[in-house]
């Protein structure tokens, strides 16, 4: 946990920067919330207040590891709540640690009473990422600012130290799903000292986030804790893992390492484990994703959809939906990783082959559907996004409402936003994630700070939609989607559309 600042000192410096202030008058202190841990300050960012890395469990790290999350400490004196959390444990350049159970807090300034809270729940593949991104990029300060909602971004555990199903331990290894618990559990607790309503609370999360949502919509461990929820491009009807296969991913980790015993494994270093977990995941896995949520009778007691088949899920009201051009990014990182050696037409046959088999559809009716013709490479990411995203998500999303539930449902199409991803992005369309910088409010260009024109409305309208939805529980002027399949179509700005990808998810049901 990080130092606490002696109130005596941070009193001092406050008085001196007021002092020095060129009007003469003093500066207006950083703001202070008493939680159940202890004092947190903060800082304030233009009308908007921020509290950074605020401990919501123990560190899992030494006799904590692959356990579930305890409770967080209290301290003394004042935590400073001023700097970004650390990333928790991941392969990237990026520094990360095991110590990473924090969380962020955004409120309007002045404090607001009783406000929508909106929890942020970042992708990543369940193996990268940090709920504030580095850049800013997810960070909820204009989201509360313009429209009137505090919003909480969290990191849990990722990869091998988030879901961990070691054939001989007892209880789940879904740690990354237990950490999310945890962290709700905690805004419950402590969100109105913030200005939130505890009885307000929407969970939205995309990708790896999304599917977490979904998680959460089932889990028996999540009940009570939230009130709607988004799912922005979830995974959330994709074939689930079981237990046996998280016991041999974590069976193939163990052997990598040299160990037979999950005591053994808690003497690596976390280097050594990220290195391992790189090995096989290129090596004895490649042909799957490891380290992903699986069915541990607990936290997760059948497959999402499973459980929604059953009925068997939270009554709140949902939005879902997905983007247009779902396999761009795929087709991107296969061109990368060829390099010069890149072949779109090798790489189409390989991957649609691929895809026959992983989704019990002739390999034939996927080539006839998509016909790779002069640009193979456009006709593999339209059936990658289908096939893994589109129209699981409106297999999704037509569960839902068989069950009952108040469903709304949204497609991204804006073909614009190529500047998130500079100088490698054009021609990529509605890709994968491309629509968080507009939920948010923040461009993810290297070179722009802000949205214009179009991109400023489409903007609004996302964003409006999501705090309408948090603060009321619908996101406004949509219709609910029903066996017409109504939804809203987010381009340059939004549109009621009806059936969402009717024809080509034919195919893959």
């Amino acid at each position: 946990m990080r130092r606490s600042l002696s109130p005596l000192l941070f009193a001092s410096v406050a008085f001196v920067l007021g002092a020095l202030s060129p009007t003469g008058a003093a500066l207006a202190p950083p703001p202070v919330v008493a939680t159940s841990q202890g004092l947190v300050r903060g800082l304030r960012v233009e009308g908007a207040r921020a509290f950074l890395g605020i401990p919501y469990a123990a560190p899992p790290v030494g006799p904590r590891r692959w356990e579930r999350p305890a409770p967080p400490k209290s301290w003394e004196g004042t935590l400073d709540a001023r700097s970004a959390p650390p990333r928790c444990a991941q392969a990237s350049p990026l520094a990360s640690q095991e110590d990473c159970l924090y969380l962020n807090v955004h409120t309007p300034d002045p404090a607001p009473v009783k406000a929508p809270v909106m929890v942020w729940i970042h992708g990543g593949s369940f193996t990268f990422g940090e709920g504030l991104q580095t850049d800013g990029g997810t960070a909820g300060d204009r989201l509360a600012k313009r429209f009137g909602v505090v919003v909480v971004s969290m990191n849990y555990r990722l990869g091998p130290f988030g879901f961990f199903g070691h054939p001989d331990r007892e209880g789940t290894g879904n740690l990354g799903l237990a950490d999310q618990v945890a962290a709700l559990r905690w805004v419950e607790a402590n969100i109105e000292a913030f200005g939130g309503d505890p009885e307000r609370v929407t969970i939205f999360g995309e990708s790896a986030g999304g599917m977490s949502v979904c998680a959460h919509l089932v889990s028996p461990e999540s009940e009570g804790l939230f009130d709607r929820a988004i799912v922005q491009s979830g995974f959330c009807a994709a074939p689930a893992v079981t237990r046996e296969e998280a016991a041999r991913d974590a069976s193939a980790l163990e052997a990598r390492l040299g160990c037979d015993s999950e005591a053994c494994m808690r003497e690596r270093s976390t280097a050594e484990i990220l290195e391992a977990s790189d090995a096989i995941a290129s090596g004895e896995l490649a042909d799957r994703r490891a380290w992903r949520p699986y069915v541990d009778g607990e936290l997760l007691p059948a497959s999402i959809a499973e459980r929604i088949e059953r009925g068997a899920f939270h009554r709140v009201p949902v939005i879902a939906g997905w983007n247009g051009d779902e396999g761009s990014l795929d087709v991107l990182f296969a061109r990368l990783s060829g390099g010069l050696f890149f072949d779109a037409r090798e790489t189409y046959d390989a991957v649609t082959a691929r895809l026959g088999e992983r989704y019990g559809v002739p390999v034939e009716a996927i080539r006839a559907q998509y016909p790779p013709g002069d640009d193979p490479a456009a006709a593999l990411s339209s059936a990658i996004g289908h096939a893994t995203l589109a129209c699981p998500s409106r297999r999704f999303a037509r569960a839902l409402a068989r069950r009952g539930a108040d469903i709304y449902a949204y497609r991204f199409t804006h073909p614009s936003a190529e500047f998130q991803i500079p100088l490698i992005g054009e021609g990529l369309g509605a890709f994968h994630s491309a629509e968080i910088q507009y939920v948010f409010d923040r461009p993810a260009g290297l070179f722009t700070s802000d949205f214009e024109g179009r991109e400023r409305a489409l903007s609004d309208a996302m964003a409006g939609a999501w705090s309408r939805f948090a603060e009321r529980g619908d996101p406004g002027e949509w219709p609910r989607f029903d066996d017409q399949e109504a939804h809203v179509v987010f381009d340059r700005g939004a549109t009621l559309a009806r059936g969402a990808d009717v024809d080509a998810c034919a195919l893959w049901e």
